[in-house]
């Protein structure tokens, strides 16, 4: 099969594109960072460009012809602006357009995210309402309606996950994961002022395992949560980083006794539908992540 991913050599990409490779299928691999960019190969290809210029990636992708497409590309990240936010929908409009109107293109996986419930508190299910509350969830869901228009007439497989707190090797400096593990390994207490504030966390090859499976197995069209299932505080994330590197929890205890004795942010997700479509399941646990993560490191 041939599958096209775009944002390849992102933090969550890297992972996807690792398991991909893995099943043989022909990739077309599509990534900004042109100093990533690979050799070719028999069933790997790479393509360079910027998707605010797509008339220059044409070529190249009607080409490849792919009957599946990864759509994790979202440029400007950590600037959730509403300028970045519009650039980044119409740019992926274009391109998804593209493909589904030249290409055999039969399905679109694309992530989206959590943020699209609006949720404080409380477990999110596919079906809840959504409660946009920045340009960036209003980008991702406006992409997410207008394809499932758009794919409905092409007959095209649409599956938009909605993905959490996902952590792991490769991540963003500024999370807070890293955040915890560069100012534990140095002794010192990290920036907490909401330690009992819960998320739902989910280790990157977990996520990863969930879009393997999704380029094969045909499933209806729509919305799927991939998160753990279950919060967890940012405390326990500390606590844990702790034990890994310092053996002790005396840092974390700190933060807990100095920082916010409120609890203002503890959603998670609902995951039977994934489950159960998907026959997937998160197997690492947030103690098992993180000492995956801090081995990367080594």
């Amino acid at each position: 099969m041939r599958v096209f991913i775009t944002g390849a050599t992102g933090f969550i990409g890297r992972h996807i594109v690792g398991q991909i490779r893995a099943t043989g299928h022909d990739i077309l691999e599509f990534t900004l960072e042109k100093d990533a960019i690979e050799s070719n190969t028999k069933f790997i290809q790479w393509l360079y460009g910027d998707l605010g210029d797509i008339e220059s990636l044409k070529p190249a992708i009607r080409s490849f012809n792919p009957e599946v497409v990864i759509h994790l590309a979202w440029q400007g990240i950590p600037d959730y602006s509403e300028v970045i936010s519009r650039i980044n929908l119409n740019n992926s409009i274009q391109l998804l357009d593209f493909i589904m109107e030249q290409t055999d293109c039969k399905k679109i996986i694309v992530s989206g995210s959590c943020f699209e419930y609006g949720k404080n508190k409380g477990v999110c299910k596919e079906s809840d309402p959504v409660q946009l509350k920045s340009f960036f969830s209003w980008a991702k869901y406006s992409l997410y309606q207008y394809l499932l228009l758009k794919c409905n007439q092409k007959e095209v497989e649409l599956i938009w996950f909605r993905i959490f707190y996902v952590y792991g090797p490769g991540q963003r400096d500024g999370s807070l994961v890293p955040t915890l593990i560069r100012a534990l390994k140095d002794g010192k207490a990290p920036d907490i002022h909401s330690p009992l504030n819960k998320n739902d966390f989910v280790y990157v090859e977990d996520i990863a395992r969930a879009f393997r499976l999704a380029v094969d197995m045909k499933v209806e069209t729509g919305i799927y949560n991939l998160g753990y299932g279950i919060s967890r505080s940012v405390y326990d994330a500390c606590k844990i980083v702790e034990k890994c590197l310092l053996r002790s929890q005396e840092i974390s205890n700190y933060i807990l006794k100095n920082g916010s004795k409120e609890k203002n942010i503890d959603f998670s997700s609902d995951m039977n539908k994934t489950m159960k479509s998907f026959d997937w399941r998160p197997r690492t646990t947030l103690e098992e992540g993180i000492a995956k993560y801090i081995e990367s490191l080594k």
